[in-house]
C-alpha cells in the first residue's frame, strides 16, 4: 500500500500548515501483512501476532507456537480448536446433505415411478375396456344372427 519497507505506518491527524498535531489520542494504523518477515523474532509481540494472523500453513502455526510466547501458544492453541470444530462441522454438514439429497432423489423416484404406472395402468384399462366392449358388441351381432366371419369383419380383426 505504501512505498516503504516497513510493514507497520501510522498516521495522525495534523493541522497542515502549521504541522500541529491535534491530538495524540487519534491514529490510524496500517499493517501490510505481504511485508511482514516469515523467520520469527520472539521478541517483537506486534511482528508475533501479525505473523500469527497472516499464517497460511500448519508449519508457520508450529513454528509460532514454539516461540513459547504463551499469548502465541494459547492463541495458536484455539486456532486448531476452531479448525476442529469447522471439520467436525462440516462434516455434519455434508452428511446432513447427503441424507438429504438421498430422501429428494426418493422421492423424485417415487412420484416419477406412480406417474409411469398410472400412464401404462391408463392404457392397460383403456384397452382392456376396448376388449370387453368388442365381446359385448360381438355378443350382440351373434344374437341378431351374424356369423362369426362377419363379426370380425364388423369388428376389423
Amino acid at each position: 500500500m505504501f512505498e516503504c519497507p516497513e510493514f507497520h505506518s501510522c498516521f495522525k491527524v495534523l493541522e497542515v500548515n502549521r504541522h500541529e498535531l491535534l491530538t495524540d489520542k487519534c491514529a490510524i494504523h496500517f499493517f501490510e501483512l505481504k511485508k511482514i518477515n516469515k523467520k520469527i523474532n520472539k521478541n517483537n509481540r506486534m511482528e508475533l501476532w501479525l505473523q500469527l494472523i497472516n499464517a497460511e500453513s500448519e508449519e508457520e502455526l508450529e513454528m509460532l507456537r514454539q516461540t513459547n510466547v504463551p499469548e502465541i501458544q494459547k492463541a495458536v492453541m484455539v486456532i486448531h480448536q476452531m479448525s476442529e470444530d469447522e471439520k467436525i462441522q462440516e462434516l455434519a454438514r455434508l452428511r446432513e446433505k447427503a441424507l438429504h439429497d438421498e430422501a429428494s432423489a426418493l422421492g423424485h423416484a417415487r412420484r416419477e415411478g406412480e406417474q409411469i404406472g398410472m400412464e401404462k395402468g391408463e392404457k392397460i384399462g383403456i384397452e382392456k375396456g376396448m376388449e370387453k366392449k368388442e365381446q359385448e358388441i360381438a355378443k350382440r351381432l351373434k344374437e341378431l344372427g351374424l356369423s362369426d366371419d362377419m363379426i370380425k369383419a364388423a369388428l376389423n380383426k
